[in-house]
């Protein structure tokens, strides 16, 4: 079919005739004649284009010059965008509905092919590698988060004073880990094949999402770092973690890595450890639960923790020692953060 637009573009009769003919739209069409007439060739070329081609070309000369401004500072994409103006030209309005409406679940359209990106496929080479080299063994323990959610609404405002930093429940978890891997040496290693490195510095990743993926920028010497020091490291990795600012050294040198779905309605997963290393936390969301206290009945705050080991080198036991302190920690955080100093 014929748009309705072509009768008021310039071209050549040949070029019109194929237009028709192929149910093209001859504005999406630059004309390279005299004048910008659009000759016979450029509906030929227009026409054997890739397929998104036609979908930008189309806009262009469909937009308001308001719109098309608006547009570049929202990030909105004008193909994406269905036009309410005379003849289907794009305006303000459109632009802002466009920018209003949610973004589709990971980034997709539903029928649409989207090609991976670098980093997809550098997780996706990581990921299968790390699942089937590595003989994953499973570990879980519901933790009673009641006394560490109340050390930590007791201790922000402080720490927020003093040192300026807001904290978060994750920076009270990143810094368990850490006390507890000096515990479990073993768990912080790697192994390639042959031999097993336990590494010096403790340095504990948190999994960031990002539109392309999961990337783990890491706290380096978490043990060591008092509880605003990893805040802040934590605040400034994650935000230029998105801004995709990260240098390579922050994403390598990790040794352990939580993955925490706290603020999904997810009460527990399991983990792919992150490779090189031999073990990931899995963090699911926190909620209330009744549980048998002393011979009472009392209603908790509850998250579920999942324990994801390289089983070539970590055996069950440890695995379970290992969990079952870092438990340990979490319910009963005063003695360990006695000396925040």
């Amino acid at each position: 079919m014929q748009h309705s637009s072509n009768s008021q573009v310039r071209a050549m009769p040949a070029a019109r005739f194929l237009a028709r003919e192929k149910g093209l739209d001859l504005a999406a069409i630059k004309g390279s004649g005299p004048g910008g007439c659009i000759l016979k060739k450029d509906v030929e070329a227009f026409h054997a284009a890739p397929a998104q081609a036609p979908a930008t070309a189309a806009v262009q000369g469909k937009v308001t010059s308001l719109a098309r401004k608006l547009a570049q500072q929202k990030g909105v994409d004008l193909s994406t965008v269905q036009g309410s103006g005379p003849r289907g030209r794009i305006t303000k309005a459109d632009v802002l509905k466009a920018a209003a409406a949610p973004a589709p679940a990971g980034g997709a359209i539903a029928g649409q092919k989207v090609a991976a990106t670098s980093m997809r496929k550098t997780i996706a080479r990581r990921l299968s590698a790390s699942a089937f080299t590595a003989p994953h063994i499973y570990f879980f323990s519901d933790v009673k988060m009641d006394s560490l959610l109340a050390l930590y609404k007791d201790i922000k405002q402080e720490i927020l004073e003093r040192h300026g930093v807001k904290i978060s429940v994750n920076d009270l978890l990143i810094k368990a880990v850490a006390l507890t891997l000096e515990e479990f040496p073993h768990i912080n290693a790697s192994f390639d094949g042959e031999n097993i490195e336990v590494w010096e510095d403790i340095n504990v990743g948190l999994a960031v999402a990002l539109d392309e993926g999961l990337i783990v920028p890491a706290i380096s010497s978490a043990n060591l770092a008092s509880l605003w020091d990893i805040a802040s490291e934590r605040a400034d990795l994650v935000e230029r973690a998105r801004e995709r600012k990260l240098q390579a050294d922050e994403i390598q040198r990790g040794t352990f890595t939580i993955s925490s779905l706290a603020q999904y309605e997810i009460t527990h997963f399991t983990a792919i450890i992150n490779p090189p290393q031999s073990a990931i936390l899995s963090v699911g969301k926190t909620e209330e639960k009744v549980v048998a206290e002393n011979g009472q009945v009392v209603v908790r705050k509850v998250a579920t923790m999942g324990l994801s080991v390289d089983h070539r080198i970590i055996d069950g036991a440890v695995a379970a020692q290992f969990l079952t302190s870092l438990k340990k920690k979490l319910e009963r955080p005063a003695l360990m953060f006695m000396e925040l100093g």
